[in-house]
């Protein structure tokens, strides 16, 4: 049986979790070759980023990183969409594309408040940021 190694630590993901709360959402996926390389929470903004590097790549290359971000969205579910040039369904999922370097999705959190989630990254096709933004689930 092969064992799945998650691409968030354990241990910090219950960091994540204490620091976060409702907000706390991780990938499930990284692009190949990625791996996890830190996370921030913005208590004043209540934001929660999860960066991903890659690590054929020295760690101080900001084009080799993706970012993914987990934010309130102060409206309704259905608008999550707005400002989309492109969809895309990913694992069940709809993911949202703007440019070529932003995927996101929405997903209802707790209390039924709308959840956005943000994938970001230089030198990667936006089909594999939208792969990222869909794997995204609350711990």
């Amino acid at each position: 049986m092969r064992t799945v190694i998650p691409v968030v630590p354990p241990f910090v993901q219950h960091v994540i979790q204490v620091r976060a709360g409702d907000l706390a959402y991780v990938p499930t996926r990284a692009p190949f070759g990625y791996r996890y390389r830190s996370y921030t929470w913005n208590r004043a903004t209540k934001q929660l980023t999860v960066r991903l590097h890659d690590r054929h790549y020295a760690s101080s290359n900001k084009n080799r990183t993706v970012a993914v971000t987990a934010e309130w969205l102060n409206l309704p579910l259905v608008r999550c969409g707005d400002g989309n040039e492109k969809s895309y369904q990913v694992d069940g999922n709809k993911v949202f594309s703007a440019g070529g370097t932003l995927a996101w999705r929405c997903v209802r959190g707790a209390g039924g408040r709308t959840v956005k989630i943000l994938a970001s990254g230089k030198n990667l096709p936006v089909s594999t940021l939208a792969i990222v933004a869909s794997s995204v689930k609350r711990l």
